[in-house]
């Protein structure tokens, strides 16, 4: 993570795409498995379904109809993500939330969330912001494949990542 400490408040595109930027080191932790053994997991279910070319894996806006950059927003609002699949195969997603670099609850309570993602479609989730003691930084992460990870799938060791947004406190 580029300049963990860092908020960005000028609503500069540049500097918002390079702190987006997070290192995946991915690796298989669990051994290859057999077809009656797949590890089980709970799909959440969208608030609408898109097909409208916007399909940028992972990116959260103010409004499901374009994807705008949110540089900054204050605690308990709602904001909406966007989960896409720019493939011709469907995509499995794990996607988590970080508040100051500390994994925090989103969706229902949940840690962790997992989508499925039909190819040349993108999924929209509204979430509400963290609530925050002062000024904190907010992104989420989504992991394709979580439980496929391969060296020849060059895909299923990537993170994809939003941008970074300020969370103001009230």
């Amino acid at each position: 993570i580029k300049k963990p400490e860092y908020k960005l408040k000028d609503n500069n595109l540049n500097k918002a795409a390079i702190l987006e930027d997070i290192l995946s080191m991915r690796y298989s932790i669990h051994p290859l498995q057999k077809e009656n053994k797949k590890i089980k997991f709970s799909l959440i279910n969208p608030d609408a379904i898109l097909k409208d070319g916007l399909y940028e894996p992972l990116f959260v806006t103010n409004r499901e109809e374009n994807l705008q950059t949110v540089f900054f927003e204050k605690e308990g609002k709602q904001l909406t993500l966007s989960n896409g699949n720019e493939t011709n195969d469907e995509m499995t997603y794990a996607i988590v939330a970080f508040k100051d670099w500390k994994q925090v609850e989103i969706f229902n309570n949940r840690k962790v969330v997992y989508t499925k993602v039909a190819p040349e479609t993108r999924q929209i989730f509204n979430f509400i912001l963290p609530s925050v003691d002062q000024e904190s930084n907010f992104q989420l992460v989504a992991f394709p494949f979580p439980f496929k990870v391969s060296e020849e799938d060059y895909v299923s060791q990537q993170a994809f990542s939003s941008f970074r947004i300020v969370i103001e406190n009230e």
